[in-house]
């Protein structure tokens, strides 16, 4: 397979849950024993004593584990697709988990899909003053998953390629992320690794690249034994840890994120330090952008989280409103951080100065708003064109799986779940159009009709029986 390198900026368009990231609650290891069941680990935060716990059943499998990990960010990453419910509730596809992550969607990885949901599902985790929320460390007991809700088209009652998922996020984790406490995340990169450990250690590991005062790091020292608990390793055996992160350490370097992983010392006391690869440049238009943030003392790691999270326009007009608050006389403590807070600002907390609108700006700002228009007009006739594209190229199942994602958004819990199994299975027969299913619905969305759009989807339906 050939080498491919963490995708520049202008790539990552996804993000993870900085708790969940950083605290690993899914154990690395591909396999468990089946008796465990439970893990308790203590450390320190910010010089304080914390402690995270997760209690399991033999039933499905023991902790979470291995390919949970694949499936607990591709729940995150379909909660972001979903525009952020404030209620956790998401509605998809077995086949659209799968396809997400880049598991076979023909094979037996429906019944390790299923598994692992039911293993999230019903595992408990506590972390006793190890959850960051409103700027404090706070203790939360949840499970990945609140509820879960599915179709099944066989007598097993696993989950096929038909089915339909019904699944809300637990609580803190949802309001955690309406919270924005985030980081970006390379998913194509991380879904192109070759094993479920490798990924796993890449989502761990990535949440240290920036310190907590937003400093980039180049590498991560840490205790082996420290490290183990952290990566939830059954056997914290020195020589046992080493063994199991060899192959994961070995793919990261060969793909370029890591530079070098050196064991020091002896024994439990001795040290694992990860030199992280340099980070990659980012696109050619984005390039002034970055220096004027560097300029101010912005990080790396912080340009790289602020260039994916807004467009270059939006971080343009938030320096040149940084810019006219310190000229008229405000001197921050720490102007990078003051910057970056202003860039984030969606409060309203900074006003433009008065006089700072110019006529030549407002010249400026509507020969831009013209230009912006014409392009708008350009990128929806380009979008149209990429839309056609994109169904065109979808089988029947991606068809019927893509129209299932996108209704599940518009309509979402207005439209009882057994009516999703059933537009599904009348997708995948050719007995109705996907693309004008999901057409029909958009746009009595935009004429406040969806109500009685979705009555007469129904009736429909229960007339194909």
């Amino acid at each position: 397979m050939a080498e491919k390198y963490p995708s520049d900026s202008s790539a990552i368009r996804r993000f993870d849950e900085v708790n969940v990231a950083r605290l690993g609650l899914i154990s690395i290891q591909e396999r468990i024993p089946p008796d465990y069941t439970s893990w308790t680990i203590d450390f320190q935060i910010d010089g304080r004593q914390a402690r995270l716990s997760c209690v399991a059943v033999a039933e499905h499998g023991g902790v979470p584990h291995g390919l949970d990990n694949d499936v607990s960010l591709a729940l995150i990453t379909l909660y972001q697709e979903a525009g952020y419910p404030e209620d956790g509730t998401i509605v998809t596809t077995a086949y659209r988990i799968l396809s997400l992550i880049g598991w076979d969607t023909s094979g037996h990885y429906y019944q390790a899909l299923k598994e692992s949901l039911d293993r999230l599902t019903t595992a408990t985790f506590t972390a006793s003053e190890a959850w960051h929320s409103n700027k404090r460390w706070t203790t939360v007991k949840f499970r990945y998953i609140d509820h879960l809700e599915y179709t099944s088209e066989d007598s097993s009652l696993g989950l096929s390629g038909q089915s339909v998922l019904k699944i809300r996020l637990a609580r803190e984790i949802v309001e955690s992320i309406r919270a924005r406490y985030i980081k970006s995340l390379d998913l194509e990169f991380l879904t192109s690794l070759d094993r479920p450990l490798t990924r796993a250690l890449y989502r761990l590991l990535d949440v240290q690249r920036v310190s907590s005062d937003g400093a980039e790091v180049t590498q991560f020292r840490t205790n082996i034994i420290e490290w183990a608990k952290a990566c939830k390793i059954v056997d914290q055996t020195p020589t046992r840890v080493r063994r199991t992160l060899e192959g994961a350490h070995r793919e990261l370097i060969e793909r370029g994120y890591l530079s070098d992983v050196e064991y020091v010392g002896r024994g439990s006391q001795q040290e694992v330090i990860y030199t992280f690869a340099k980070q990659p440049s980012i696109r050619e238009e984005a390039r002034e952008v970055v220096e004027r943030l560097a300029g101010y003392g912005v990080t790396r790691p912080v340009v790289y989280s602020l260039i994916a999270s807004y467009n270059l326009a939006h971080i343009e007009e938030r320096i040149a409103r940084f810019e006219a608050i310190l000229q008229a006389g405000y001197a921050p403590r720490n102007r990078a951080g003051f910057l970056v807070d202003v860039i984030r600002d969606d409060e309203g907390k900074y006003v433009d100065p008065e006089g700072f609108v110019s006529r030549s700006r407002r010249v400026r700002s509507e020969t831009a708003r013209l230009r912006q228009v014409e392009m708008a007009r350009q990128e929806e006739e380009r979008k149209q064109q990429q839309m056609d594209a994109e169904w065109e190229s979808l089988d029947a199942k991606g068809r019927a799986s893509k129209a299932i994602r996108v209704l599940s958004l518009v309509m979402g819990k207005q439209l009882p779940t057994r009516y999703y199994s059933g537009l599904l299975e009348a997708f995948e027969s050719g007995r109705m159009n996907p693309r004008e299913v999901t057409e029909a619905a958009l746009k009595a969305q935009i004429s406040l009709r969806l109500a009685t759009f979705i009555q007469e989807l129904m009736r429909t339906l229960d007339g194909l029986g």
